[in-house]
Parts: C-alpha cells; sequence; structure tokens
C-alpha cells in the first residue's frame, strides 16, 4: 500500500498521521515523567510508517515460510531494541555496547513498577500490529469514513483518560487528528470519484492539492481559535467590553417600555375596574370612565409614577412568555434539525447500502475475529493464515457487489452452486469469479494454501469486477 500510486501513498500517509494521534494519549500513559506531546507524537508516527514500510517490504519478498516468520520477530525484537537504545541511552556513545545488559537489569529490578524500556517494547508490539492491520486495509472512501470515526472514539477516550490522571488535554492531538483525519477522507472521495474515469492513482494537480489544503487548514484552524474563545473569561471579557453599547441603548429601551405602559395603561385601569366591580357587586363599568391618565401639570408622562400592576404583575407576565418562548424555540429547532437528519440517513442508506451479509466474514469486527480465530486453529498463526484470510474477505466483497446488482447468496448456498448466479451478475467475468470461488473453497473448505502468485492474480481478478461495477 504504501509502495503504491502516488494518490493511494498520500492516503495511507494521511490515515498513518491520523491514527498516530489517537495512539499518543494512551502512549503518554505509558510513561513517567510524561514526555512532551509533540515528541511523542513525532516518536508514534515515525514508528508506524517504519513498521508499514518494513512489513510492505517483507510482503513483496519472496521469502518462504518459516523464514519469513523469523525475519519478522527478529525485526521486531531489533526495533525494539533500537527504540530503547534512542530514547534512553542517547547520551551513551555509540560505540558503548553497555545499555543492553543495563536495560536487563532495570526490568529484573523492576519488581515494584513498570521500566520505561517494558513500556517501549510494549509500544513497539501495539504499532507492529497496527502496522498490520494497516497493510492488509482496502483504501476506500467507506474504509477510510469508518476509520476516521472509530479513531475519533479512541482519541476522546484515550484524552480522557490522560486528562484524569495526568490532568490538562492535548488538544495539539485533536488537531492533528482532524487535519490528517480530513485529508484522508477528502482524497479517498477523490479518488473514488476518479476510478470511472480512470483517473485513479493519478497525483492530485499542484492548484487543486492547494485548495484542499487550504481548505483543511482553514477549517482545522477555526475550530482551534473559536475553542481557545469558547471560555468563560472571554465571555465576561467580551461583554464587560460591549458595557458602552448597553449603556447607549438603555435610554432607548426605557424609553419604549414607559411607551407601552403608557398605552396599555387603559386597559389596565378597565381590567381593574371589572374586577372591582364584580367582586363588589356593582354594576359594570366602562371603557370611557377609564380613558387615558393624566399626568400632573408639570410633569412629563414619561416619568410619572407606574401604575401598580407593571410592578407587580407584568414581571410574572414576561417570565412567563420569555419561558414560554424560549421553549417552543428550542423543541422547534430540535424537531427541524431531526428531520433533516433522518432525511439524510434515509438518503445515505438509499445511496450506499454498506451493510454486509450476515454470513460472510465482513459481518462486522466479532464476526472477522471468529474466521481468523477459525483459520488460526486449522492452519496455525503463519504467513498462510494472512493469505487465507484476504482470499475470505475478496470472496465476501464479491457477494457484497453481486448482492448490489439484485444477486444475492442464499444463506444455506453453497459456492459452487453460487457461481452461477455470479456470472450472471458479472457478465465476461467468468474466468475471473472461477478462480476466487475456487480458492476461496480451497481455504475455507479445504486448508489448502495459497500462493503469493494466485493471492495477486485473485486480487487483480477482484480489482477487474470492482471497475465493472462502476462502468
Amino acid at each position: 500500500m504504501l509502495l503504491a500510486d502516488r494518490r493511494r501513498t498520500l492516503i495511507f500517509l494521511c490515515m498513518a498521521g491520523m491514527e498516530a494521534a489517537w495512539i499518543t494519549p494512551f502512549v503518554l500513559l505509558m510513561f513517567r515523567p510524561t514526555p512532551s506531546t509533540p515528541v511523542a507524537y513525532g516518536v508514534v508516527l515515525a514508528g508506524l510508517l517504519a513498521w508499514i514500510l518494513i512489513l510492505e517490504l517483507l510482503g513483496r519478498s519472496e521469502v518462504p515460510s518459516p523464514l519469513y516468520e523469523v525475519v519478522a520477530f527478529g525485526v521486531m525484537l531489533l526495533a525494539g531494541l533500537v527504540m530503547v537504545r534512542v530514547l534512553l541511552y542517547r547520551q551513551w556513545p555509540l560505540s558503548d555496547f553497555g545499555w543492553l545488559p543495563q536495560t536487563v537489569r532495570d526490568i529484573a529490578r523492576s519488581a515494584g513498577g513498570k521500566p520505561p524500556a517494558v513500556a517501549i517494547f510494549i509500544t513497539n508490539l501495539f504499532l507492529w500490529h497496527r502496522a498490520t492491520t494497516a497493510t492488509g486495509r482496502e483504501i476506500s472512501f467507506f474504509n477510510v469514513g469508518m476509520s476516521f470515526r472509530r479513531g475519533l472514539l479512541l482519541l476522546i477516550a484515550g484524552a480522557g483518560l490522560y486528562g484524569y490522571f495526568r490532568g490538562g488535554a492535548p488538544l495539539l492531538l485533536l488537531w492533528l487528528f482532524l487535519g490528517f483525519g480530513l485529508s484522508a477522507v477528502a482524497l479517498a472521495r477523490i479518488d473514488e470519484k476518479a476510478r470511472p474515469v480512470q483517473s485513479a492513482g493519478v497525483p492530485l494537480p499542484p492548484r487543486r492539492m492547494a485548495q484542499l489544503v487550504l481548505a483543511i487548514t482553514a477549517t482545522v484552524a477555526s475550530a482551534a481559535l473559536v475553542s481557545r474563545a469558547f471560555t468563560q473569561s472571554t465571555l465576561v471579557a467580551l461583554l464587560q467590553q460591549l458595557a458602552p453599547v448597553w449603556r447607549l441603548i438603555e435610554p432607548v429601551l426605557a424609553g419604549l417600555v414607559a411607551l407601552i405602559v403608557r398605552l396599555l395603561d387603559p386597559l389596565f385601569r378597565l381590567l381593574d375596574g371589572i374586577l372591582s366591580s364584580l367582586l363588589a357587586g356593582a354594576a359594570m363599568p366602562t371603557l370611557t370612565e377609564y380613558g387615558p391618565s393624566t399626568a400632573p401639570d408639570g410633569q412629563d408622562a414619561l416619568t410619572r409614577e407606574l401604575p401598580y400592576w407593571l410592578t407587580d404583575l407584568l414581571p410574572r407576565i414576561l417570565t412567563v412568555a420569555v419561558l414560554v418562548i424560549a421553549v417552543v424555540a428550542i423543541v422547534t429547532f430540535l424537531l427541524l434539525w431531526l428531520e433533516r437528519s433522518r432525511g439524510r440517513r434515509v438518503d445515505r442508506q438509499e445511496a450506499e447500502e454498506e451493510t454486509t451479509e450476515p454470513w460472510t466474514p465482513g459481518a462486522g469486527l466479532l464476526g472477522y475475529l471468529k474466521n481468523v480465530a477459525s483459520l488460526a486453529s486449522r492452519r496455525g498463526v503463519n504467513r498462510q493464515l494472512l493469505a487465507a484470510a484476504s482470499v475470505e474477505n475478496i470472496y465476501a466483497n464479491v457477494c457484497r457487489l453481486a448482492r448490489r446488482r439484485g444477486y444475492g447468496r442464499l444463506p444455506a448456498q453453497p459456492p459452487d452452486d453460487y457461481i452461477a448466479v455470479l456470472v450472471r451478475a458479472f457478465g465476461g467475468h467468468e474466468e475471473a469469479l472461477n478462480r476466487i470461488t475456487t480458492a476461496y473453497m480451497r481455504v475455507h473448505y479445504g486448508d489448502h494454501p495459497v500462493s503469493r502468485a494466485e493471492l495477486d492474480a485473485i486480487r487483480a481478478d477482484y480489482q477487474a469486477l470492482r471497475a465493472s461495477q462502476a462502468t
């Protein structure tokens, strides 16, 4: 993947930067004293890219088993020792190998705690695991989007644990995650749209790339600025800066309120008279008896004494009215937002229909883990395990593409019977479908190994089927 076409290489690098962002908080929790966040992120990203490159080169080589496994574990051990040497003993002379027995002694004396060397080896093992997952990942818009959402949740969890145990929040990791993640999602979408016109893999023109980088940078920078400004102290300072404005409009508002009071005063005087008459059993008063009240001679009408109902009843009425208006506005907004979200969700489901069949190896994380565990129990953990898992995933994806065209596989339908349906779904690809189905039955039912050349041919067949679907 890392050595593939240049556009997908760029996607892969952005996804590595995104993954390093959510891994870093968990790595920081293993070290004390805690290293700085930028340094830790740089080390994690460099280690992840190095492992991806190593695994890519090993995968392209034709090293037979078990030499392949020996080389992989040897490289893992060597990488861990190099990380210990660089991170813990960088001040030692290069010709001095005394750090090796010193590391062993530190590990042996760590009965009451965890030495830094152990944390480094654990980090190296985890980076190796993430690199193996990355090298076997299909870089599509859907998969990149799922990785973005899953990584954001993991980053929130890791940052929460970091803030609880160490205090503070590593916001730099959030901005790095959003920057690399949005870039990966955008590039994956561009690559997906470019496939029908046979321009997939071609690097973006400098102008388009500059526009993409500028848009993502502006988005992340705007979010960072808003997060720094949206605090209690800044809001209080903003309101204090607006004090001259309030002093300017205060007389206008006071005059407006006084005018409204003067206009409503006859009505309230009428209501007061009606209620008093009802309670006293007297005749009903008329509106003419309660005309507009006049101010005393020489006194302005706006500055006369306010009637009693304004200071007693009107504040309560205004409070209730404001609360009712606020509640109605909030409920209306939520209803409109939910309706809009529901419409988008329905449109997206109808447009993408990305669900997988429950009987395939891609039926969720639990189903995939069960499938890999079943393969491992039958053939052991070796190089053939990854090849077998790749074949089963390719067959599952072929079945999903056929189902989108209306040629779904029945739950109990065997693969050799379903091949006729696949041929109808993908006209002109009978030989490719036969190779994919035969390889699937070999690894799933017969436990026969698949060579590197066969796996490459099956992958090429699958890409041809995907291209035919796009056209």
